[in-house]
């Protein structure tokens, strides 16, 4: 059944030639739209979302303020096919976060559109990433991602900071206990602007040894002779040290961590009169990682450079972007065991890739993309990925979205060399993916999408000492959303997700992959700048390992519910938001072992000067 539902998603784009009621014609330029948002991850350049094949989810600065989210996974965690998997609660904690039954290094992290995984053995952790600076997040799931090559096998987080020189205070406080502030100042005078921020958040944490504390800073300054080209240097560093409270299978009270990561960004960008744009971007991101434990300790030292030249521009109707990355990164590794003894290495990858995307109008209320990028890794065969895809318009409320892809995950660093436990002639891990989704919107107040889709992964790499390419699982799902007012003053937010993934191997499902996820947000309006809301989330049963036998062996994750309520109230430049998370006090784990935050209220004030 799966296989034929795989062939029917491969088929679905004929559907965009089916003739359209619309009678209104459309253009990458200019589409009837029912959605506000532009978006930028799907095609690497601005675009209204209506336009875009890929299934994508933004992410304002009004709403992350309004849920309370403290890190880039807070924010994420309430999206549909998407799962943050939580090892410790609070900041300290580690917070990764899968999409569509990904693993967590199969999900690409962009910062200012500089990739994050290349030094990340495990993942990024979302935890280390503050929403103090940021603008919005951008959230890419499926084929699509391909256009990014290594590390989006499963999707794509865009993460934006903010541009504007707006003045702003910030200070909040939780029961945990913990405390934040932010603040950030800037200016503009005649070609020249600039903007800096400073962020300080600590925590006690609930558990012994879960105390954390996080700076961040950041700061940019851009030059714009004219109004279409601009100059832009930007750093953002993060420096953090927590406890690490261990699962409660294994507590580790003396556990310490310290992580820091800096990223440097030099971007020239020069738009033309016809809407396209040529653009340069150097980066650097420098990280930081030092464990220590009784008996053992550890420290590892990433350095990523990278380029990326790309063209956007209007040819034959549509609109052609296509570009040029360069990436090399080095991963310096040194750990002490007292009784095992010491392991190093000291290694690095360079990788050299270009792409092509196409998007055209085929017909009155049709457009089709098509793309292909080709990735050159060092000690590695190049892979090639293409994607297609299509958005139909059978009226101009209501549209027809799919696409087809195929995307990758090169071999970390920890897989290919550490010393005696590695394989240097792993393969990459490949997939194909395809989804199809119905999206309307029928009036100005209500908004649905449908979507279904499949991933097939190959070469999987199964870890152990050594790993191997021996992997292999299907994943199928379809998820629901529904944005309404419900009629003054109610609206409702809510998404359903439902996933069926098999390891081929073993047969059984795949590990840590809930069946059914599913938020809802009823927020009343208390008048025109106050609000209130009431915020469920519930996650079903979900299998994992029991570490605590030899070998582990298979367990059930319970099913949880968890219920918040916020708060939210603008006067003039002064904003309150407030809440309590957890508000029955329910006893869960998100993974086995490692227990989910207790009940816990918070308030944060802040202003900002227009």
């Amino acid at each position: 059944m799966v296989r034929r539902l795989w062939l029917c998603l491969l088929l679905l784009p004929a559907l965009a030639f089916v003739p359209s009621s619309s009678g209104q014609a459309i253009s990458p330029g200019q589409p009837p739209t029912f959605e506000g948002d532009e978006v930028t991850v799907a095609g690497r350049r601005r675009q209204a979302a209506a336009t875009t094949p890929a299934y994508v989810t933004v992410i304002g600065r009004d709403e992350i303020r309004r849920m309370g989210a403290v890190t880039v996974a807070d924010a994420v965690s309430a999206i549909s096919e998407v799962y943050v998997r939580t090892a410790g609660a609070g900041p300290g904690g580690s917070q990764q976060v899968s999409v569509r039954g990904s693993t967590p290094q199969q999900v690409l992290v962009l910062f200012d559109g500089v990739p994050l995984n290349a030094t990340q053995p495990f993942g990024v952790n979302l935890s280390s990433l503050s929403v103090a600076n940021v603008e919005r997040i951008e959230v890419l799931r499926g084929p699509y991602s391909a256009i990014y090559g290594s590390g989006a096998l499963g999707g794509v987080i865009s993460i934006t900071t903010r541009r504007d020189t707006r003045t702003a205070i910030t200070v909040g406080a939780r029961s945990d206990p913990a405390g934040q502030w932010a603040a950030r100042a800037g200016g503009a005078g005649g070609a020249w602007s600039w903007a800096i921020m400073a962020e300080a958040l600590a925590t006690a944490g609930e558990r012994r040894n879960e105390d954390a504390q996080r700076y961040s800073g950041a700061g940019w300054l851009r030059y714009e002779p004219d109004p279409s080209t601009s100059l832009t240097l930007s750093v953002n560093v993060t420096s953090a040290t927590s406890g690490l409270p261990g699962s409660t299978l294994f507590p580790t009270p003396e556990d310490r961590l310290r992580d820091g990561r800096t990223v440097y960004r030099l971007a020239w960008r020069r738009a033309d009169d016809a809407g396209g744009f040529r653009e340069l971007r150097v980066w650097h991101v420098g990280d930081e990682f030092r464990y220590r434990s009784p008996g053992f300790q550890s420290d590892t030292i990433g350095a990523t450079w990278g380029a990326e030249w790309q063209h956007a521009l209007a040819l034959g109707g549509g609109v052609l972007t296509w570009g040029i990355d360069w990436q090399h990164a080095r991963y310096d590794y040194r750990e002490l065991p007292i009784f095992t003894g010491a392991a190093a290495f000291v290694a690095s990858t360079t990788t050299t890739a270009a792409y092509v995307q196409y998007d055209f109008a085929a017909g009155d209320a049709t457009l089709i993309g098509i793309g292909l990028r080709y990735d050159a890794v060092s000690s590695q065969a190049g892979q090639w990925n293409p994607r297609l895809g299509f958005v139909h318009f059978l009226t101009p409320e209501l549209r027809l979205r799919g696409g087809v892809g195929r995307t990758f995950r090169a071999p970390t660093f920890g897989e290919l060399f550490y010393p005696s436990c590695s394989d240097p002639g792993l393969r990459p891990e490949s997939a194909w993916a395809a989804d199809f989704g119905i999206e309307a919107a029928p009036s100005p107040n209500l908004l649905f999408r449908l979507n279904t889709f499949y991933t097939d992964a190959r070469d999987l790499i199964i870890g152990g000492c050594a790993p191997r390419n021996i992997g292999s699982a299907p994943v199928f799902g379809f998820s629901g959303e529904v944005a309404a007012r419900l009629g003054d003053p109610w609206s409702i937010d809510a998404n359903l997700t439902w996933s069926d993934g098999v390891d081929r191997a073993s047969g059984e499902p795949i590990l840590r992959l809930p069946p059914v996820t599913a938020n809802a947000a009823l927020r009343y309006l208390l008048s025109e700048t106050a609000s209130v809301s009431l915020i469920g989330r519930f996650v079903s049963q979900r299998p994992d390992l029991n570490f605590s036998t030899f070998p582990a062996t298979r367990v059930e994750v319970a099913s949880h519910l968890t219920v918040g309520v916020r708060f939210d109230h603008r006067a003039g430049d002064l904003r309150i938001s407030a809440g309590v998370d957890n508000l029955f006090d329910a006893g869960y784990e998100t993974l086995r072992g490692y227990l989910g935050p207790r009940r816990s209220g918070w308030i944060t004030l802040g202003i900002e000067y227009r």
